[in-house]
């Protein structure tokens, strides 16, 4: 699950709103992707709080969300490609 806790307007792009957020999510899997969210795109310095183990995370330039503690990245934009691989 994802909270939004805070958000602000930075400006609209291709009739998104384009947002630097503070999120809450249960789990390291439930960060969203950069156009994870409906109707906005998250801006670098976005920021997330996973509750489960407590861990921050800063969202980079690079639409990949890295660890503030360990610097480890986490791409959910490949994790998500990589589920939806049926195989075939």
């Amino acid at each position: 699950m994802l909270t939004i806790l805070k958000e602000k307007f930075i400006c609209f792009e291709n009739s998104r709103s384009v947002v630097i957020a503070e999120l809450s999510v249960d789990a390291k899997t439930d960060l969203p992707a950069v156009n994870g969210l409906e109707g906005r795109t998250l801006a670098q310095g976005s920021l997330a709080w996973v509750i489960s183990t407590g861990v921050f995370y800063g969202l980079g330039s690079d639409g990949k969300w890295a660890d503030q503690t360990t610097g480890e990245k986490y791409d959910p934009a490949a994790t998500a490609a990589a589920t939806s691989y049926d195989g075939e």
